[in-house]
């Protein structure tokens, strides 16, 4: 009797610490399961966070390149404008229109602004710049820089008091080409004014004619990076 109740025992005893390893290990594999959950759950959170990321870049982007588009339209419609402003000046050949790369210029010859060595635009020049603001007072977000450039020929000493080299002879000119746009209703805020003095030549300034192309006033007009 006492040999089957030891036998008892033992048996009980055996079977509950297996039964306290099995409850162990499940709790074991429960826990690493949770962990497994909750970590999915991380993962799931990245993904949306990603998504998300990803479609705010896209809707950024959708806007960049309308923002852009509409940059275009407004600088391909200043163009026509331009031409239609400056028809009489285009086919006489005083000034020359181009857009390339986004950038809109307006390339007027010295003689239409300026007298020989003078940095006063003169009244043909004032009434043409006065269509050029026309145009440019409509566009928004646009640059313009104003630049003015000379031939190779040295400032003759009568003129060196005030203006000592084609630098400052350039840069003058610019400035009162600003002044006038300015005065005319282009708002200041988009305008700059550069002299290139003799560096920037199209032609040949070995002859007359391609020191009259190098002696320009260019008025450029490009969008506003934001």
């Amino acid at each position: 009797m006492n040999r089957m109740v030891i036998g008892l025992l033992t048996f009980l005893l055996i079977f509950s610490l297996t039964g306290c390893a099995e409850l162990k290990e499940l709790r074991v594999q429960t826990a690493e399961q949770q962990a497994a959950i909750d970590q999915l759950g991380k993962d799931n959170q990245a993904c949306r966070d990603s998504l998300k990321d990803a479609q705010n870049q896209l809707r950024q982007a959708k806007l960049d390149i309308q923002a852009r588009e509409e940059k275009a339209r407004e600088q391909s419609d200043a163009f026509v404008r331009m031409q239609q402003a400056m028809k009489a000046e285009l086919e006489s050949k005083q000034v020359a229109l181009k857009e390339l790369e986004g950038k809109l210029t307006l390339t007027m010859v010295e003689s239409i602004l300026f007298d020989s060595g003078k940095a006063e635009v003169k009244k043909e020049g004032q009434e043409a710049l006065q269509k050029v603001a026309g145009v440019l007072k409509t566009v928004q977000d646009q640059e313009i820089v104003v630049a003015g450039h000379t031939d190779n020929v040295q400032i003759g000493p009568s003129l060196a008091k005030i203006y000592p080299t084609n630098w400052e002879l350039s840069a003058a000119r610019a400035i009162s080409v600003v002044k006038i746009l300015v005065a005319d209703g282009v708002d200041p805020k988009y305008l700059g004014a550069v002299g290139y003095s003799e560096y920037r030549p199209v032609a040949d300034n070995d002859t007359p004619e391609g020191r009259a192309q190098n002696r320009r006033m260019e008025i450029i007009l490009m969008p506003v990076h934001k």
